[in-house]
């Protein structure tokens, strides 16, 4: 039902075209203005894929892209990736990594479509799943994706770790479904370069080292960024709102993305879809 319901919307959307159309021809303005608003929310903001350069003093030195909340599905499919890729492949880094959320509502005939397209990174890509990629009506979906990733090559390091560079890639599970594993963490001295990916940023509260860099995603910058009203929907669930870039958490440091795709509503205001660059230092 719930299908069938982002399906309404996502469709539904399209008649605001004509609307104002009509009312243009009817010199309606207080409705020209608002469903002008409406179709650059819908149509074109979530089309515009921006990319930010960051530099991070961490101690070890590396350049990554970073991406999040692709959520393939309902609401996008593979042309987004295929934009996404493209920019990535030309921007001289080191690894793409992706933080989580990667479906919403997808269908198991479309998975292989839609993530095909990654074979053509031209860099080693890390995974993790997010939340949604975590629920129990995606799970076989889930599964399909893992293996397609397992064929190509790429690395899905939900609670394992990997290493580039000398750095040690350390992937965690979804914190809402408390697969978590944050004692992975503890083979490493403080003094190693260790480099978190995972999706939720709550997870920064369960880590005991003293020294980390953590890499999330699942905020969205709020998606519908309208001044103080986006921070209440914000899903995170400590004292620090996590709403995007970087963040000092005791001695160690977060980034959030706020990341590719959309949920609930088709929609993105003051918050495009984001490749962020960081180059660690």
């Amino acid at each position: 039902m719930e299908f069938i319901t982002l399906k309404t919307i996502y469709y539904g959307s399209y008649i605001s075209i004509p609307l104002i159309l009509f009312f243009i021809y009817k010199r309606y303005f207080i409705l020209i203005i608002l469903f002008s608003l409406f179709i650059y929310m819908r149509f074109i903001e979530p089309q515009i894929i921006v990319v930010n350069e960051h530099t991070i003093k961490t101690g070890f030195k590396a350049r990554y892209a970073l991406i999040a909340d692709l959520h393939l599905g309902v609401y996008n499919d593979e042309k987004i990736l295929i934009r996404v890729i493209e920019k990535v492949n030309n921007l001289n880094v080191d690894a793409l990594l992706i933080a989580g959320d990667l479906l919403y509502q997808a269908e198991m005939k479309d998975i292989e479509r839609m993530y095909l397209p990654l074979k053509k990174v031209n860099v080693p890509v890390y995974v993790v799943f997010g939340n949604h990629d975590y629920q129990n009506y995606q799970l076989k979906e889930r599964d399909k994706l893992e293996n397609l990733f397992n064929k190509l090559k790429i690395h899905v390091i939900t609670n394992k770790v990997e290493k580039l560079n000398d750095i040690n890639i350390v992937g965690l599970g979804s914190y809402w479904f408390k697969d978590d594993n944050v004692k992975i963490l503890n083979q490493f001295k403080e003094s190693d370069p260790v480099l978190i990916l995972t999706h939720n940023p709550d997870t920064t509260y369960s880590i005991k080292r003293k020294k980390f860099m953590l890499l999330a995603g699942h905020t969205h910058g709020g998606q519908i960024r309208i001044p103080y009203l986006y921070k209440k929907i914000i899903p995170v669930k400590g004292d620090i709102l996590w709403d995007k870039g970087l963040y000092k958490y005791k001695k160690g440091q977060v980034f959030v993305t706020s990341g590719i795709g959309e949920i609930g509503l088709p929609l993105r205001f003051l918050v495009p879809p984001v490749i962020d660059i960081l180059n660690f230092k």
